[in-house]
């Protein structure tokens, strides 16, 4: 099942049509990653409605389908945060094919979520093992290496978000040197840099341009080194396992055993800034948070670029 508007036999819908609205309903998402799981949350949900509920044509979905479905991925076991994100790319498409004038509701509305549990055990480090890696990086890391890890503790992004910056994100602000980042839910952040992650990046970019590999404006700015599949494509931005194997590498190095994931910067981000003395509106609305209490779910420990959180991590005030 590769497509995901035909094979709902929507009427008065040719082949072609159905490509196009499927390129317009995806395409609207910027991460490649946001458009493949939509892809295969819908399809999955397709294949229960008409494999399991016996069904062909959308237009016969109702709300009673779509708590059928919800009550099938619980009895599956899945995560309640996997549940609800299938419920939301449903409700999303549903959403779509409303405004397209193939629906005249959408049923996926109102549908009651699984309430999500924020696991917080492993989610972030001590500035003491923050310390410990920064001195591991500095002295053993490459130069895209440590600026990927030195720009996910200091900014507090997620991975998709890193993944997605383009040089002409890293602009100076009134003299201060930021990150314009796309995140989730499609807002738009502006991230303070402190110093050593500007200089962290900087490096990188010079070392691209010595290998002559010159980053332009509209270029990914964290490339990866090599490509094995195919050697001359490397104009592309860092797999999203490459950068977990980048985080796991160097924690280990540095002698942290604790689970940990990219995720674990943004908590500790997160934990550090409100240990040395941020706000917890401001460290909420910087890491693009849609409510305080998601920030306070973490628990570990100005809207101005002068009143960033990035000024207040308490691993980066230990060293000075």
């Amino acid at each position: 099942m590769n497509d995901i508007i035909s094979i709902s036999q929507l009427s008065h819908t040719k082949s072609n049509d159905s490509r196009a609205l499927e390129f317009e309903f995806l395409n609207n998402f910027e991460s490649i990653h946001t458009r493949k799981s939509y892809k295969r949350d819908i399809v999955a949900f397709l294949s229960f409605f008409k494999e399991v509920l016996k069904f062909n044509q959308l237009i016969d979905c109702k709300r009673l389908h779509i708590v059928a479905y919800k009550e099938f991925l619980v009895n599956s076991e899945l995560a309640p945060k996997t549940i609800n994100r299938r419920l939301s790319s449903i409700s999303s498409y549903f959403q779509f094919l409303m405004e397209k004038g193939f629906l005249e509701t959408n049923p996926a509305l109102g549908i009651r979520r699984p309430k999500q549990v924020v696991m917080n055990e492993t989610n972030d480090l001590t500035d003491e093992e923050v310390i410990r890696l920064f001195h591991t990086i500095n002295t053993k890391a490459t130069r895209l290496h440590k600026a990927v890890l030195v720009t996910f503790f200091t900014t507090g992004i997620r991975k998709s978000e890193l993944i997605n910056i383009k040089l002409s994100d890293f602009q100076s602000i009134d003299g201060d040197m930021t990150l314009k980042v796309r995140a989730k839910g499609g807002k738009q952040l502006t991230k303070y840099l402190i110093s050593e992650c500007c200089e962290a990046i900087q490096d990188y970019i010079n070392e691209m341009e010595t290998q002559k590999r010159e980053i332009h404006p509209n270029d990914w700015l964290f490339q990866p080194s090599k490509n094995p599949k195919s050697p001359g494509q490397l104009d592309r931005p860092l797999a999203a396992s490459s950068v977990d194997y980048i985080f796991k590498k160097y924690c280990k190095m540095a002698d942290i055993s604790k689970k940990v994931s990219p995720h674990s910067a943004r908590a500790t981000y997160i934990g550090s800034s409100l240990d040395g003395g941020a706000d917890l509106l401001r460290v909420s609305k910087d890491v693009g948070h849609s409510s305080v209490k998601t920030t306070e779910e973490y628990n570990k420990r100005k809207n101005t670029l002068r009143d960033s959180p990035a000024r207040s991590l308490g691993f980066v005030k230990k060293q000075e």
